[in-house]
């Protein structure tokens, strides 16, 4: 519902209502700034899922936890700069681009390529691989799991 006293028109100036939100049929500005670095969008997971979960297309609904072999499309993301079908009910934000925190695998180097492991984990191909989407931005020599910064590419 709109109110007639905040409904912008083309002879009015735009105005916050009491909730604080502002109507205006077209609004053209520049972003400066953002808090985050990740452009993600919102996908149906088939569960819920941890940030920095590698996941790729299937599943019962749109995506799920990657698996050795899948293309991945990006990472969970927690805190997402640019939200795209940000309306969609129950979705899941997925990085498709950008730094973000990713679940690893193994010993990692700073500039490692990274592709989809087992159970939403990336990895680094022992030989050169095509399906790489990620780069690694920090070194962690734990084998475990973990999250290390990555940009999405």
């Amino acid at each position: 519902y709109v109110n007639a006293t905040t409904a912008s028109s083309p002879t009015t100036i735009v105005a916050r209502d009491s909730n604080s939100d502002i109507y205006c049929n077209v609004l053209h500005g520049t972003a400066t700034a953002a808090d985050y670095a990740d452009l993600a969008e919102k996908y149906l997971a088939d569960e819920e899922y941890e940030v920095g979960t590698v996941v790729s297309i299937g599943g019962e609904q749109e995506v799920t936890a990657c698996s050795v072999g899948d293309r991945a499309i990006g990472v969970v993301s927690g805190n997402p700069a640019f939200m795209m079908n940000k309306d969609l009910v129950g979705g899941t934000y997925v990085a498709l681009k950008g730094r973000v925190p990713v679940k690893v695998v193994g010993i990692v180097n700073k500039g490692d390529r990274l592709i989809s492991g087992d159970n939403g984990v990336a990895r680094v191909p022992t030989v050169d691989f095509s399906d790489v989407f990620a780069i690694a931005l920090e070194t962690n020599n734990e084998d475990g799991i973990k999250l290390i910064e990555a940009v999405i590419l």
